[in-house]
């Protein structure tokens, strides 16, 4: 019997109905149509409402299948017979496949409410229609119930606060045409409940409050119209719960508050539409749960609060829309969370103060076009957390005063506009070997272990760093040329103070590790920052304050830093020595030119002693003496090349102990 039919036609022939089951003294020709052209007819035994009320009397089996019945409602069987309203009336071994229950002469609503069927009972490939509503409300079904492949057409389904048996209760490739669709406070007995490619097409439903039992729970390739599903606050029992394919198209989805007892729950490669999901207070028991490949929509994914166990957590694959996406105090268990290859779409993912157990976490190759995810006061285990190969190049990834566990935690070969740890602890080793990242925030991190950033495989794009507030008490493995860290830490836009305390973190580091030479530039980096804090902080409204603050740098920029880098580079102070010592040789040449009285005087031959040095071989004999304070007193100065030549002396006494210094500093090592 056909179920794709705009309306039927119904002509009533005074000809016997006979099968092995049914017989009636009448026949109706029922002919479907479908856009005005006849597409299916077919025969069925004429029945009345009376008949299958004289039946339920007699307290017999019923079967009343191929047949068509025309307004039926028990509620005119209880006013007939003088019964409550809500008195439970037995129904023994029910029938009815492949019938038509038609109200639509005037019958009203079509009514099962407050009926008690004991035995099986068969309502497969049914149409039930002519009616705004169909009431299965507070019925009981001793055993087993089968729908499947009924029609409700157009009108509304109530069939809340039955009681199901032990048997199982399916709904197999059930239509629903509009209206509403009510399943709510049911409680299920032990056999499986069954909505296998269930079409529910437009009009909310609800299966609000039911309770579940032994059985498993299938949608598995249900469809859903517009309108709101609502499955909040359902309590499911031991057997697997599956949505697997389900297209719940637009409108809400709400499983708010609902256990999904201890089997496995599928909603593999569903589709959600345009329309909010909330899961919050879910509680997921203990068996695995898979979101796997499914496609959510552009509403609010929530699941916030909810609870799962210890089984494995599968979305890989999953698609994400432009809505934000909440897993805010999630607690995850102790099993295994796979994001793998999860597109995250357009929009704000939070894990905040989400509770991880000892599984691994992991987000390997997943994307986010643009937006934010973040992990605030959020808590991990002993597994690894894997963020290897993500591609967030135009979004963020927050974590935040996030206390990681003993697990490994990697980065590698992932793209981030920004990825900031900052206040986190990290315990353990973390690969940081990025791809391309815009920014790197490290600020007020605490290292207990190996920060490794130094990529020999590939180059690490970063193209800002922080380090500040950073306490380190492991190590950081980052290429100082690679990485332009020097670069990267002045473009910050902080104070010079911090700037120096990020170098100076990094010389530390760096001694720590073995590479001196990276030692010394960010040494020199902070010494440098650190004059120019002094100076900073030197500004003030008094002139000899300021002008001591500008002498002082001046000094420190000369003496430190130009002559040796701060005893970092013995050459440069090799260099600085020659010039000095020419400087000095050049300035006694010329002064006797200027003053008579100055000059360098022999002090064992005359003047005009063909022994004696001519004037260029005095300046540079007698520079080189004093600078390297020989004295041997064959030349002595006079004039006013006496107090140049202390000077001289001076500073070439503290040129070598510079040099010794940064030579032993450089040989030492």
């Amino acid at each position: 019997m056909t179920r794709d039919f705009d309306k039927f036609l119904i002509k009533i022939i005074d000809k016997p109905f006979k099968t092995d089951k049914v017989k009636a003294n009448k026949t109706v020709e029922i002919t479907f149509i479908k856009n005005n052209d006849e597409i299916d007819k077919v025969l069925l035994a004429y029945i009345t409402a009376d008949k299958v009320y004289k039946k339920i009397d007699d307290e017999v089996n019923i079967c009343i299948d191929d047949c068509y019945i025309s307004n039926f409602s028990i509620a005119d069987y209880r006013q007939s017979r003088n019964k409550n309203s809500n008195e439970l009336i037995d129904i023994h071994n029910f029938s009815a496949n492949n019938t038509i229950f038609d109200n639509s002469n005037g019958g009203g609503v079509l009514d099962f409410s407050f009926l008690n069927f004991k035995g099986t009972s068969h309502f497969q490939n049914c149409i039930f229609t002519g009616t705004d509503t169909v009431l299965f409300n507070n019925s009981h079904f001793v055993e087993a119930v089968f729908f499947d492949n009924s029609l409700f057409h157009e009108l509304d389904f109530i069939f809340s606060h039955a009681n199901i048996g032990n048997g199982v209760f399916s709904f197999k490739n059930v239509i629903f045409l509009k209206g509403s669709k009510k399943f709510e406070n049911i409680h299920f007995g032990a056999g499986d409940v069954l909505f296998l490619n269930t079409e529910f097409n437009e009009g909310d439903i609800s299966f609000s409050g039911s309770e579940f039992g032994e059985g498993k729970v299938s949608f598995k390739i249900a469809r859903f119209g517009k309108g709101r599903k609502d499955f909040s606050k359902i309590h499911f029992g031991i057997g697997d719960v599956i949505f697997e394919k389900v297209e719940f198209t637009d409108g809400d989805v709400n499983f708010r508050n609902t256990y999904f007892g201890t089997g496995k729950v599928e909603f593999t490669r569903c589709e959600f539409g345009a329309g909010d999901v909330s899961f919050i207070s879910a509680d997921f028991g203990e068996g695995d749960v898979s979101f796997a490949g499914t496609e959510f929509g552009n509403g609010k994914l929530s699941f916030k609060l909810a609870n799962f166990g210890e089984g494995k957590l599968d979305f890989h694959y999953a698609h994400f829309g432009i809505g934000d996406v909440i897993f805010e105090r999630t607690n995850f268990s102790g099993g295994n969370v796979d994001f793998r290859a999860v597109d995250f779409g357009i929009g704000r993912i939070t894990f905040n103060r989400a509770l991880f157990g000892d599984g691994e976490v992991i987000f390997e190759a997943s994307e986010l076009k643009k937006g934010r995810i973040t992990f605030r006061r959020t808590i991990f285990g002993l597994g690894v957390f894997n963020f290897e190969m993500a591609d967030f190049r135009n979004a963020e990834l927050i974590i935040d005063d996030v206390n990681f566990g003993q697990g490994k935690v990697s980065f590698k070969q992932s793209k981030f506009g920004l990825l900031s740890l900052e206040s986190s602890q990290m315990n353990n080793y973390f690969d940081l070997r990025v791809e391309e990242c815009g920014k790197l925030d490290l600020s007020n991190t605490i290292v207990k272990d190996i920060i490794d950033i130094d990529s020999a495989d590939y180059k690490t794009n970063i193209k800002a760093l922080d380090l500040s507030g950073i306490r380190l008490l492991g190590r950081i493995y980052i290429d100082w040329e690679q990485n332009n860290v020097k670069q990267l830490i002045h473009q910050q836009n902080t104070n010079y103070l911090n700037k120096a305390e990020q170098f100076r973190v990094l010389k530390e580091n760096y001694n720590l590790i073995g590479q001196y030479d990276y030692e010394d530039k960010a040494y020199v980096e902070f010494k440098r920052v650190e004059s120019d804090y002094l100076l900073e902080t030197g500004k003030t409204n008094k002139l000899i304050q300021r002008l001591g603050a500008h002498i002082g740098y001046f000094a420190r920029w000369l003496i430190f830093d130009k002559i040796g880098k701060y005893a970092t580079d013995p050459i440069r102070v090799l260099m600085s020595m020659t010039v000095v010592f020419f400087a000095f040789s050049l300035i006694y040449i010329f002064i006797p030119e200027i003053s008579s009285n100055s000059q360098i005087i022999s002090s064992l031959f005359a003047e005009g002693d063909p022994r004696d040095l001519g004037l260029i071989q005095k300046a540079f004999y007698h520079s080189a003496i004093t600078f390297l304070t020989i004295g041997y007193g064959d030349y002595y100065p006079a004039g006013h090349i006496r107090w140049l030549s202390g000077i001289e002396g001076f500073i070439g006494l503290f040129l070598m102990s510079y040099f010794t210094v940064a030579f032993v500093r450089k040989i030492l090592r």
